[in-house]
C-alpha cells in the first residue's frame, strides 16, 4: 500500500500541474483580450478627437467605458464662398397699362463665407463589437454652421421720378440678400461634403489599426434660422 502511494502523488502532482497550466494560460488570455480592447477603445476615442476633437462615448456590450468629453464649440469641416445675388424689378400699372416713369430696378450682391459641420454638443456614441472589433458609430447629421457676409454688399440701383428706390426697399433687399445666402448654403452640398470627409477620415484611421467602421447618421439636421 504504501508503495503505491508515491504513484498517487505523482498522478495528482500531475492534475494540480495541468491545471495551473490551464488557469495561467486562461489569465494571460483573458488578459491579452482585456488589453487588445483597451487599445481598440483608446484606438477609437483618439481616431475622433483627431478628426473631431470630441471623444465619443464608447460602449462594449452596452456598458460604458469611456463617457464622451466635454466639447469646447462646433467644428467646421468645409467651407466654400459663394458669390449671392438678389433683384427687385417694379413698376406701377393702371388696369393692363404700365405707368409711365414708374419703373425701379435694384440689385444687390455680396459674397458670402459658408461653413459646415457638425455640433459638437451633440452625442457621438461609439459601441464596440469585443468579438470582431467592428466599430459602430453613431452621429449626427452635419449642419449649416454659419453663413457669413464679407464686405458690405454691391447695390445697383436705377429708378424713376415717379417710383424712387427707398430706404426700405435697401432694407428689403439686404434681408432677402441673406435669406438667398442661407438658401444657397443649405443646397450647396456642403453638409454632404462634410459627412463624407469625415467618414472617410475615420475609416482610413481605424482601419489603420485593422478595425471596420460603420456609421448610423441620426438627427434630421435642421436649416439654419
Amino acid at each position: 500500500m504504501l508503495k503505491r502511494f508515491p504513484f498517487f502523488m505523482k498522478h495528482y502532482l500531475g492534475i494540480c500541474l495541468v491545471l495551473v497550466t490551464l488557469a495561467v494560460i486562461v489569465l494571460v488570455t483573458v488578459h491579452q483580450c482585456t488589453s487588445a480592447l483597451d487599445a481598440t477603445v483608446t484606438h477609437v476615442a483618439d481616431a475622433f478627437a483627431d478628426v473631431l476633437k470630441v471623444r465619443p462615448q464608447i460602449t462594449l456590450n452596452e456598458r460604458v467605458v469611456l463617457a464622451q468629453t466635454e466639447p469646447i464649440a462646433e467644428f467646421a469641416v468645409v467651407t466654400k464662398e459663394e458669390l449671392v445675388t438678389v433683384g427687385l424689378d417694379e413698376n406701377f400699372h393702371v388696369l393692363t397699362f404700365q405707368v409711365p416713369l414708374t419703373d425701379k430696378k435694384l440689385t444687390a450682391e455680396a459674397t458670402f463665407r459658408l461653413k459646415a459641420g457638425f455640433d459638437l454638443h451633440e452625442p457621438f456614441t461609439v459601441a464596440i463589437d469585443p468579438q470582431t472589433h467592428v466599430v459602430r458609430a453613431t452621429m449626427p447629421h452635419a449642419k449649416i454652421l454659419s453663413v457669413e457676409q464679407i464686405g458690405a454688399p454691391v447695390l445697383h440701383t436705377d429708378d424713376e421720378m415717379l417710383n424712387r428706390v427707398t430706404d426700405a426697399d435697401h432694407e428689403a433687399i439686404e434681408k432677402n440678400l441673406l435669406d438667398a445666402a442661407h438658401t444657397a448654403a443649405e443646397g450647396s452640398g456642403l453638409k454632404e461634403q462634410a459627412e463624407e470627409q469625415v467618414a472617410q477620415r475615420l475609416t482610413d484611421l481605424l482601419q489603420h489599426n485593422g478595425q471596420t467602421l460603420l456609421i448610423d447618421w441620426h438627427k434630421k439636421e435642421q436649416p439654419l434660422p
